[in-house]
């Protein structure tokens, strides 16, 4: 029984003597990755110009004159980035240094000083909220490489990096929580974001998220929380996406987007429904410029494109994500539907437009006829509509329709259900043929645009 007991002892204290080798492992892994990433993560101060106008009162001879004055004064921001290569380019977000007038870079050297430099914005990309700094010395830096493999798992081991708050250089670890994380802040919408419980505040922005081998899986970018601090959700841009331009920043090259050429709505039970199309998601073709990728691979408004490159379509925000962090001349995959069938095609992008060019819609405006209201009215749901050539218009919707709220007068309903309006005879077997309760799917034309609105009230 002893020698049981004895054996059952030296088995457990074998155990425990393993589990702490291990455990010193790992933290011997954590020091190295710490120690590497040291010299190479850097605090940024940042000076930004502001100005205020105010209008003041300036006394003379007894009048008073209002005079307009305009008051310059400097505000500071802080944040943290990395440093990629031996000549003192830094990454870090856009949004850190957005509109910075002066850059200040500090940095510990091997010996845990801490040196200053000034530095300048060599490129930015607002949409990825990335920007590369050049440290403005000849001198060698110490640099962490970004790892482009995309092989991050949830649960991995992960080591955050940064200034928070001001402090001096932190080290936070935690665990790969979530991927393809999408959010919003301050009117900036993210994506495919990697998500952490690794620990990140203010001024941990821009600075680099690690795995165990110190490579850089994705740069800080923003928090989850109610108080402002954290709340053990961190977001970082992954290295993947950030390798899509950062050659561009580097060499403060203007960064092209790919552009497909198609506006979509979300598709819903009651579209999917009246298309005939046994689908829970996907993305209704609204309109199609003319011209563009979509428009010469044979696109149609009315199509619903389920997939891009593999990765499922839901909302215009899914679709314009997946095409504006391409380049020109990329080829990406679409699924769709058209009249029906199913279609997988490959379509090779353009460069997106400039913001202030104008694109022409394939959705045309409706053609105003000269005929007679009267022989042209028709009523139906508390919608007073008059024919002309195109379509239904709207005169008026009673306060007590239920299509009040979805519908506005003016709107030029050219189909229902898919079945077009092309007479005045035509109008009451198209809308008497719907049923709000069942679902309606309008195609209707606002404002010189062409939409789509599903309706399902009982």
């Amino acid at each position: 029984m002893k020698k049981i007991i004895f054996m059952t002892l030296a088995l457990f204290i074998c155990a425990a003597a393993g589990a702490q080798d291990e455990a010193l492992k790992v933290q011997r892994v954590f020091n190295e990755v710490a120690a590497k990433a040291k010299p190479a993560v850097v605090a940024l101060k940042v000076v930004r110009e502001e100005s205020e106008t105010f209008i003041e009162p300036e006394f003379f001879f007894g009048y008073v004159v209002p005079r307009e004055r305009t008051y310059r004064y400097n505000t500071q921001g802080a944040g943290s980035g990395f440093i990629i290569d031996s000549e003192g380019h830094i990454l870090t977000n856009y949004h850190v240094v957005e509109g910075a007038t002066r850059i200040r870079v500090s940095l510990l050297d091997a010996g845990g000083r801490e040196k200053t430099y000034m530095a300048a914005v060599a490129g930015g990309d607002p949409a990825l909220d990335l920007a590369v700094l050049k440290i403005k010395s000849q001198d060698k830096f110490p640099y962490l490489e970004l790892d482009y493999s995309d092989k991050v798992k949830v649960g991995d081991f992960a080591l955050a990096v940064g200034y928070p708050f001001g402090f001096r250089q932190t080290v936070t670890s935690g665990i790969i929580s979530a991927l393809n994380a999408g959010m919003k802040v301050e009117g900036r919408k993210y994506e495919k974001l990697i998500q952490t419980d690794a620990a990140i505040n203010q001024g941990n922005s821009g600075g680099p998220l690690l795995n165990l081998q110190g490579r850089v899986i994705g740069v800080n970018a923003a928090i989850f929380s109610p108080s402002g601090t954290f709340a053990g959700m961190g977001f970082a841009i992954p290295a993947a996406e950030v390798k899509r331009v950062l050659a561009d920043l580097v060499a403060g090259r203007e960064v092209k987007r790919g552009w497909l050429g198609v506006s979509i709505v979300a598709l819903d039970s009651v579209m999917a429904a009246r298309l005939g199309l046994n689908i829970a998601s996907g993305g209704l073709v609204n309109a199609v410029v003319k011209g563009s990728p979509a428009y010469e691979a044979g696109i149609l408004r009315g199509d619903v494109i389920t997939e891009c490159d593999g990765e499922p379509v839901e909302a215009e925000d899914d679709l314009f994500y997946k095409t504006y962090t391409r380049r020109p001349g990329d080829v990406t995959e679409l699924t769709r539907f058209s009249k029906g069938l199913k279609k997988k095609e490959k379509i090779t992008l353009a460069e997106r437009p400039a913001e202030n060019a104008a694109v022409v819609y394939t959705a045309g405006r409706t053609k105003r006829a000269d005929m007679d209201s009267r022989k042209s009215a028709y009523t139906w749901e508390g919608l007073d509509m008059r024919f002309e050539e195109g379509g239904a218009v709207v005169d008026r919707i009673s306060a007590d329709s239920r299509l009040f709220g979805y519908l506005r007068r003016g709107d030029v309903i050219k189909a229902v259900n898919r079945a077009e309006i092309s007479s005045p005879a035509g109008l009451p077997s198209v809308f008497g043929a719907a049923n709000l309760s069942e679902g309606v799917l309008f195609d209707i034309e606002r404002n010189g645009e062409g939409r789509y609105i599903s309706v399902q009230v009982k």
